[in-house]
């Protein structure tokens, strides 16, 4: 698949596999178009999972710089910070920066990352990495947090569903012309003049609600637009078929990963 094919119909949401009858095919779905896009995927004929369920961060595409890039993820029920270096192949805990991560972000040469306590850190990479706190906690009244203009998620109960987003907060009251994409992934705001189609002063985000498995409850639903200025949220037009209860859950594509909020 080539990225610039389309690339002026991103973002894209990927979803999970659809079709088991051919059993290794994909869909990408513009959030901005409404188009559709399948392809086959060699990566499932082999049974290998695409998206994991932990938040990951490149430093820079793996393709450009296949021997010098990290990944930083939160993994694990504790939601702990790990990175792999490509240039030692190796996987490194980073212990001293404690549990409980939300979102993680790459910006200038640098990691940062949020605790659901609103703790942020500045993590470098090295032996042994090093983590200076930024930022100290403070009084979290939502359900999650994430970097880009400290967004915060509020979630309620549903009975048909289990749980929805009703609500965000975000420290930057007027947004204006940028559309900030939330998820699994990171976090990211893109310019609406760069992004056709995008709305600005919006937040798109999708379900990235882990806690709820461990009450049993499946998740993949979560997913819409939340307009911060009428504040209120409407579904995506996205094939709820292939989105509701799915695993994996969808995650954002775009033309670039490396959009800044100014």
């Amino acid at each position: 698949m080539e990225d610039s094919e389309h690339a002026e119909d991103k973002p894209w949401l990927a979803l999970p596999r659809h079709n088991r009858e051919k059993g290794c095919s994909m869909r990408f779905q513009s959030v901005t178009s409404n188009n559709v896009y399948d392809y086959e995927l060699a990566a499932c004929a082999s049974g290998k999972t695409l998206c994991g369920s932990s938040s990951a961060v490149l430093s820079s595409p793996p393709d450009r710089n296949p021997y010098d890039y990290i990944l930083m993820v939160i993994h694990g029920e504790e939601r702990e910070l790990a990175y792999y270096s490509a240039l030692t192949q190796t996987w490194i805990e980073i212990q001293e920066a404690g549990r409980y991560y939300d979102d993680i972000i790459f910006r200038l040469g640098k990691f940062y990352a949020v605790d659901k306590y609103g703790k942020v850190i500045l993590c470098e990479p090295g032996l042994p990495p090093t983590v200076d706190e930024i930022a100290m906690p403070w009084l979290l009244r939502g359900s999650k947090v994430y970097l880009v203009v400290m967004a915060i998620r509020f979630l309620m109960e549903n009975p048909n569903v289990g749980y929805e987003t009703y609500k965000f907060d975000a420290s930057v009251g007027d947004m204006g012309d940028w559309a900030i994409l939330l998820g699994q992934n990171e976090s990211m705001a893109l310019s609406i003049r760069v992004v056709k189609g995008a709305k600005g002063n919006c937040i798109y985000f999708t379900d990235d609600n882990f806690d709820a498995y461990k009450y049993g409850v499946v998740g993949g639903h979560d997913i819409g637009i939340y307009d911060t200025g009428e504040e209120r949220s409407k579904p995506l037009q996205c094939c709820q078929s292939d989105i509701q209860c799915a695993w994996p859950r969808p995650v954002w594509l775009t033309p670039y990963n490396n959009g800044s909020f100014s």
